[in-house]
């Protein structure tokens, strides 16, 4: 997503960018579970003891994502030295308002981006990005099962993990699309925020449920799309791999990130798309 305080050339350039959110820390909530193997049984993500974290979103309709769970950002981050497409008037607001991200009732989180009236991006779209309260580190197995309704002109959705220290900084993007129809969708890993070090594997996103999977071991990171006991990852990313990962660094920890934005570089002109578009997000389980 968008990066942090930067709006260097970078940000002009057809690759991902990485993102902009509040400090998430490094202190482990507790200790990883050991890396384990691979071929993790698909049993394993089952809700259950075995989770660390966990939201199946089955509250009543309307109701906004558990507040223990989930911090609702208020705000666009705000880019520093912007290219055209960075700048405020060209992104879409966050909002926290129970029409932008809600449970809908029937087991899934919405988040929703919409179109209204204003004189330009900013003003006439809005829709929402939540943050998880809880962090976890090197030995855990990620996995969300999401539907995008949202892959439209503009619209910019995205499932990623977030370290935000200023100078050991990290995201991994399990899934990614970009309505700017130039960047290709896909999955990446930044070990810095600056957009500057990433690996990246292109591949067609659609708007079918999918699961989205990443086990994080000591010797790398490892993708999954719909994972399947005995399933071989489709990316690997290796640890040390890029000449900064500060992904083994002690204690260093990530959080888990739901968001559409709208507009910016990764989305840019919304104005032929369909809105409102949604992100259905029907569960995540750490383990």
């Amino acid at each position: 997503m968008m990066m942090f305080g930067f709006g260097v050339a970078a940000a002009a350039l057809p690759i991902p960018q990485a993102g902009a959110q509040p400090v998430i820390g490094d202190a482990p909530p507790g200790p990883p579970p050991g890396p384990g193997g691979l071929g993790d049984p698909a049993a394993a993500a089952q809700p259950g003891p075995g989770l660390l974290f966990a939201d199946e979103f089955n509250g009543p309709a309307g109701a906004p994502p558990d507040p223990a769970s989930w911090f609702i950002v208020p705000a666009r981050e705000t880019i520093r030295n912007p290219v055209e497409w960075d700048k405020p008037y060209n992104m879409g607001r966050y909002v926290t308002d129970q029409q932008h991200v809600f449970q809908d009732g029937a087991g899934n989180l919405v988040i929703r981006a919409t179109r209204g009236e204003g004189a330009n991006i900013q003003e006439k779209y809005a829709s929402a990005k939540i943050i998880g309260n809880w962090r976890g580190g090197v030995g855990t197995t990620w996995e969300a099962r999401i539907k995008l309704n949202c892959l439209t002109d503009g619209a910019w959705p995205a499932f990623w993990l977030i370290n935000d220290n200023p100078v050991r900084g990290g995201e991994v993007d399990l899934v990614e699309w970009y309505g700017n129809r130039d960047w290709p969708s896909g999955t990446t890993v930044h070990a810095r925020l600056d957009g500057t070090q990433f690996q990246t594997n292109k591949h067609p996103v659609d708007g079918d449920w999918h699961t989205w999977r990443m086990t994080w071991k000591p010797e790398g990171m490892y993708f999954w799309k719909d994972y399947q006991p005995g399933m071989e990852p489709f990316f690997t990313v290796l640890a040390n791999s890029l000449p900064e990962w500060p992904f083994n660094d002690p204690g260093y920890t990530m959080a888990p990130v739901f968001n559409i934005a709208v507009g910016g570089s990764g989305g840019r002109e919304p104005a032929g798309g369909n809105y409102p578009a949604d992100m259905l997000v029907d569960w995540i389980r750490v383990f």
